[in-house]
């Protein structure tokens, strides 16, 4: 059976706030055994719901997983591989000295080199400091007209979100959205189906209304309802609307990958993020 080093929110739900190890739960009933791990070269470098795993000098802490290849493949849909993160096998080292080959998921380059990007100096995404605000902003590059589509997107008054149901039918809703930091943020029930259907299937595509000023953004969500408080004011100003007076409302926030854009000024363009 394959054995796969965990580091993020697919680790055991062992301390701190539930949303640390958030897709655990997706893959919990397929864990054969689990055992502490640490992964050497490595850094972890803080994205504020989620960590990404890069090269380095560090050694990251995690655990080691046997599962089947259903629950591999469920894993590989959570982290988006192999578009997002990136799946390798890599010698891991026990913590009675033995060492193991299991798969890891590296992060892409677009979130190690964010401005602003915290490194995890314990390496344990248990041990980083409390979130109290947004990420380091999404860094775009320096183009211009992938930048102005971004603002585009930030002046909408709203979007079409699109998502994936657990038996894999579509499901898409207009939505009300805010840009911050080239991230997008959604407030939406607790209960939405949206909520599930990313819980399974991060992939999302967000687009706006208006086929003549084109702007579709692929993206990788993810549930970050403890942003709300940080967010709401920002949702108050655009649309007269406060998130916090309203029960049980979460916030998705997804991170670019892919980004298409046309409108009367610009021919069809493609960036990969």
């Amino acid at each position: 059976m394959p054995r796969l080093f965990v580091y993020g929110t697919l680790r055991s739900p062992v301390g701190g706030p539930p949303e640390d190890t958030q897709y655990h739960g997706r893959i919990a009933d397929g864990i054969e055994s689990a055992a502490p791990a640490l992964l050497d070269n490595a850094v972890l470098i803080d994205c504020g719901s989620y960590p990404a795993l890069g090269p380095g000098d560090g050694v990251v802490r995690g655990e080691v997983f046997t599962i089947s290849d259903d629950v591999l493949a469920v894993a590989d849909g959570i982290e988006g591989h192999p578009d997002f993160y990136e799946r390798r096998v890599e010698t891991v080292a026990m913590v009675d000295g033995s060492t193991v080959e299991a798969w890891v998921y590296w992060a892409p380059d677009s979130l190690l080199n964010v401005p602003g990007g915290s490194t995890i100096e314990s390496g344990d995404w248990f041990e980083r400091d409390p979130i109290t605000s947004f990420p380091p902003p999404f860094d775009l590059g320096t183009n211009e007209v992938l930048r102005e589509a971004f603002t585009r997107f930030e002046a909408a008054e709203c979007s079409w979100f699109s998502s994936v149901r657990r038996d894999g039918r579509p499901h898409v809703v207009p939505m009300w959205h805010v840009l911050v930091g080239n991230r997008l943020y959604f407030v939406t029930p607790s209960n939405a189906a949206k909520i599930d259907n990313i819980a399974t299937t991060p992939d999302v595509v967000v687009t706006l209304p208006d086929p003549n000023n084109v702007v579709i953004v692929e993206g990788w969500s993810i549930e970050a309802s403890h942003l709300l408080e940080v967010l709401a004011p920002l949702v108050l100003e655009k649309y007269d609307w406060d998130p916090r007076l309203d029960q049980n409302q979460s916030v998705i926030e997804v991170t670019p990958r892919i980004v298409r854009a046309w409108s009367g000024e610009h021919d069809h363009r493609r960036w990969k993020l």
